[in-house]
């Protein structure tokens, strides 16, 4: 069975096999990653890839996956964004008991 030679951040040049890594394209943009989970340190990498190495990967039996962008990136967004103390406030709400009914509360009185 072939290997592959890849950089892991930790522990450098690794050895893997063509079921150790997958190739991930972003069926919205087109760009392309590849990923494994290091043999050696356990840890999950990623990096981007260029056709050539996507293409160089695929031929050698590599699987590849498509993904797509969030739908909500091509929304129209009016107003400004939330701050931190937004969503911190929002946060405090939330860890409160009782937060889904308060909330369903005060969307009922809305509509009335």
């Amino acid at each position: 069975m072939p290997l592959i030679k890849a950089s892991c951040p930790t522990c450098g040049d690794v050895e893997l096999t063509l079921a150790d890594i997958k190739v991930m394209v972003c069926s919205t943009d087109g760009q392309a990653s590849y990923n494994f989970r290091c043999p050696s340190c356990r840890y999950r990498v990623s990096k981007p890839a260029e056709k050539a190495v996507v293409d160089i990967l695929l031929s050698s039996g590599v699987t590849m996956s498509f993904w797509r962008m969030p739908m909500e990136l091509e929304e129209d967004h009016q107003g400004e964004p939330i701050s931190y103390d937004e969503l911190m406030d929002f946060h405090y709400q939330i860890s409160n008991d009782g937060w889904l009914d308060r909330l369903i509360e005060k969307g009922s009185t809305k509509e009335e």
